[in-house]
């Protein structure tokens, strides 16, 4: 894919820690605080072609772009006061080293460069193949399998994730450029809020390559695909330990989750995925939300959610609507009945109008006759219209856990998710204490399914 040419002509300025690349101006005005701070980043907000902004606080006027302009190799501020002396320079880096010095107008000068997160890497460090990698495709974005340098010699697979970069890359040639732009933006968010979860049980972002066109999101390669998918695939051969197993490891990502504030809004089965070693990962942040401080749920004055009917809580069929922790508990008891139903989702005939009727009612359909009465108890006390009502999902971590106590998961070896190609589970459970989400400490793996190894003092569970 052919880069921009304009942004190709930059020099040294990717290497330099006030360069943000092409976050958006929303993603970064947070971050200039004090006079004088300032930053240097990427946009095609009014254009086609990308142009490159210099973005500053000042104590009197508040927030300032101004973009820099290259003429003939030589760069510039792009407006400067009639009569006054036009100053250019080879690069942009000498460009900021000499209004560090001089002032751009009156009293403004540049003083403290806001250096960017350890999460933009550099495209360098990716590799693929367009030809040969490709994992999957949608309306903005294309997914390859490829190869991340990690430094010190640690090369890693990864999904990159790459996003559209005009109307003519994207799969459907309908789309608008700001439809494109704000698909990328929406992509940029969710890597966003990936950058601060690391935990066993939820798909891990190595980082956005964002210096120029396209942009990348690498994240963990699962090679085992998503949850749904095998379901459907292998069917009555997973056992209902098995299947126990995934729905723990689900509960205990989203647990983190909420811990670190995170409201999901898409918890789904298409929406966990198998990683090598056989576990699952919550994935797909494009829809969440960061609560702020202490807050419970948020109100979202949205006119058509993106997030698929089924899954959602009766409190976010009205309007407002209310998404919370609480919503992502009730989609969690549609994952459990996927889980059980061979990845087939509630209601698969039904029109839009009457699933919502069902679900604002309370009215669910009822789980597999093989579920084990506990998880249909637990089920039915998530089903309910008060969302303060439902359990958290450490209660309901440690609910799970007392089932699989009596329900004993089959050995690793005998999991059918070893049937996936570069699938390989070698323990029946990982111990995860309580305070796991309070540290990011990965914990130890159980080897194998004895009473002692897999199944420990229900305090451990959660």
């Amino acid at each position: 894919m052919a880069i921009n040419s304009r942004i190709a002509k930059v020099e040294g300025v990717e290497d330099q820690k006030w360069y943000h690349g092409m976050r958006p101006r929303r993603d970064i005005e947070h971050l200039l605080i004090q006079d004088g701070d300032f930053l240097v980043r990427a946009s095609d907000g009014r254009t086609n072609n990308v142009e490159i902004i210099l973005s500053i606080r000042s104590e009197t006027k508040g927030l300032i772009h101004l973009t820099l302009a290259c003429t003939e190799g030589k760069w510039q501020l792009g407006l400067t006061s009639k009569g006054k002396k036009v100053h250019r320079f080879d690069t942009i880096p000498l460009l900021i080293e000499h209004y560090k010095k001089h002032k751009l107008s009156n009293s403004l000068i540049l003083k403290r460069g806001v250096h960017r997160p350890d999460w933009l890497i550099t495209h360098e460090k990716v590799t693929f193949d367009t030809k040969k990698d490709e994992l999957g495709a949608g309306n903005f974005c294309t997914v390859y399998k490829g190869k991340y340098d990690k430094g010190d010699e640690q090369v890693v697979d990864v999904a990159v994730k790459l996003c559209h970069n005009s109307t003519k890359d994207s799969e459907d040639p309908n789309k608008s450029a700001d439809e494109v732009r704000a698909a990328r933006e929406m992509m940029l968010g969710e890597a966003k809020a990936m950058s601060h979860f690391v935990h066993q049980y939820v798909i891990q972002l190595y980082g956005v390559a964002c210096d120029h066109p396209p942009v990348l999101i690498v994240m963990e390669y699962c090679p085992g695909g998503s949850l749904d998918k095998h379901l459907q695939k292998q069917g009555n051969d997973i056992e209902i330990g098995e299947r126990l197993c995934y729905i723990l490891e689900a509960a205990r990502g989203m647990r983190y989750l909420h811990s670190r504030s995170c409201v999901h809004r898409d918890l789904a089965a298409r929406n966990c995925l198998i990683s090598a070693k056989g576990f699952i990962k919550i994935s797909d942040f494009g829809l969440s939300k960061l609560l702020d401080g202490k807050a419970e749920e948020e109100t979202v004055d949205e006119e058509s959610p993106q997030i698929p009917l089924r899954w959602m809580a009766p409190e976010s069929l009205k309007k407002p609507r209310k998404y919370s922790k609480a919503s992502d508990v009730w989609s969690f008891a549609v994952l459990i009945y996927e889980v059980l139903n061979n990845g087939q989702k509630p209601w698969p005939d039904w029109p839009a109008k009457k699933i919502a009727t069902h679900i604002r009612k309370c009215q669910m359909p009822d789980l597999a006759d093989s579920t084990p009465a506990e998880l249909k108890e637990l089920v039915g006390k998530i089903w309910v219209q008060n969302s303060s009502d439902r359990p958290t999902f450490r209660e309901i971590c440690l609910k799970i856990w007392k089932v699989l106590k009596k329900v004993q998961p089959p050995k690793p070896n005998k999991f059918a998710l070893n049937k996936l190609p570069g699938v390989e589970r070698t323990i029946t459970l990982r111990e995860c204490n309580n305070d796991d989400d309070d540290t990011n400490r990965d914990s130890q793996d159980l080897p194998n399914n004895t009473n002692k190894s897999t199944m420990e003092d229900e305090k451990n569970a959660a």
